[in-house]
């Protein structure tokens, strides 16, 4: 019977974004057709890869004008900023050419205006000489003021790496209260970038866990989230207002947001795709995962740690959730142990850097910076 429940769940979710697309898809032939389209333009998500293999995620839509969130913002300029990020204009079905290290290749926009690149090049990539910019170009336009060109940043590792960190957004960086419907729509509607909180202390461990035991500052950092696409660039401008390192995002369409709730399987199974992608691309990496008992995160990771033997280090979880909730967490923990992985269910960021340090994956210099960091960002809140 649970099976076929979800199977029912599962059409049902295909056949609403279906609907989706072809509302969307018949909203830009009217308006291409009348000749009333806004400004299109590029909008690139960050990539990341290798010396083989190269990824690339962007989006091309109609200029919504969204502003760069500002501390002077009144709720209203945020409200209008919100809602342009949701009603974003797609364009779909449009041609692009991606250039890096001496290749090419012509991609299409799909139905949702998104369009991936790959670039598995035959001889290992120096991104010494070739740099980490993509060179986007669309291949067509639609107004006469369309932006043709942008260039995508690539996330790579050197060579001089001791770990990659994977970290969840919401409740684990971000106090978003994603558990609390009413908590959570009040924080996205009525505050921006500037105005949200991290949790007390994040940004200083990310950057401890990026400069690793050796302090060179090398580790590479993933953020893998139930986040919209839709907000992108107000993420990205979060972690700039509160120096959080910054890292590719691997982020949802929203017109997947009805896995959440009871669509909770699909969820999951989301999160673990894009956290295999990443340990399929980094197969030499070892990885430290982060995320928050009030979602999935113990159970996602606890399926990576069966998958990947030996790739991951420890889990960090942040407790948000009830004690029963709490329960559930410690068991996986306990069978975690099997596999010679820790996972810490901390109440805040200083202990999970004392247990990082006590394991040597940073040392007393970065501890004494998160000590510091914890205290700096609760004299603000």
């Amino acid at each position: 019977m649970a099976n076929v429940t979800e199977d029912l769940k599962e059409k049902l979710l295909n056949a609403v974004i279906a609907v989706e697309d072809k509302l969307s898809l018949a909203k830009f032939k009217v308006k291409d057709k009348l000749h009333i389209l806004e400004p299109i333009n590029i909008m690139p998500y960050y990539g990341f890869g290798n010396e083989k293999y190269v990824y690339l995620k962007g989006r091309v839509l109609e200029d919504e004008k969204v502003k760069q969130s500002r501390d002077e913002d009144s709720v209203l300029t945020h409200l209008k900023n919100t809602y342009k990020r949701y009603e974003s204009d797609e364009i779909p079905g449009i041609k692009l050419k991606a250039s890096f290290a001496g290749q090419e290749q012509e991609v299409e926009t799909d139905g949702e205006g998104y369009f991936n690149v790959e670039f598995r090049p035959d001889t290992p990539i120096d991104y010494s000489t070739t740099g980490n910019k993509i060179k986007l170009q669309l291949l067509e336009h639609k107004t006469g003021k369309d932006i043709l060109e942008a260039e995508a940043y690539v996330f790579a590792p050197g060579k001089d790496v001791e770990f990659g960190i994977i970290s969840d957004i919401d409740d684990t960086v971000l106090v978003s209260n994603i558990t609390h419907f009413l908590g959570r729509l009040k924080l996205m509607l009525m505050k921006n970038a500037t105005e949200r909180s991290p949790f007390p202390g994040i940004a200083g461990l990310l950057r401890a866990f990026c400069k690793g035991s050796d302090g060179k500052g090398q580790n590479p950092l993933f953020f893998v989230s139930g986040s919209e696409w839709n907000l992108y660039d107000l993420l990205i401008s979060f972690f700039r207002s509160h120096d959080i390192p910054e890292g590719p995002l691997l982020l949802r369409d929203k017109g997947t947001q009805l896995d959440r709730g009871d669509f909770e399987t699909s969820e999951e199974e989301y999160k673990r795709e894009k956290i295999r992608h990443i340990l399929d691309t980094y197969p030499d990496l070892k990885f430290i995962c982060i995320g928050d008992s009030g979602q999935r995160d113990p159970e996602i990771y606890q399926k990576i740690v069966e998958e990947y033997p030996g790739r991951i280090l420890g889990i960090y979880i942040r407790d948000v959730s009830p004690d029963e909730r709490d329960k559930e967490v410690r068991k996986i923990a306990g069978q975690l142990k099997k596999h010679n992985v820790e996972m810490e269910l901390v109440q805040e960021t200083l202990s999970a850097a004392k247990h990082a340090a006590k394991m040597g994956w940073i040392n007393q210099e970065q501890l004494e910076d998160v000590k510091q960091a914890c205290e700096a960002d609760e004299q603000e809140q």
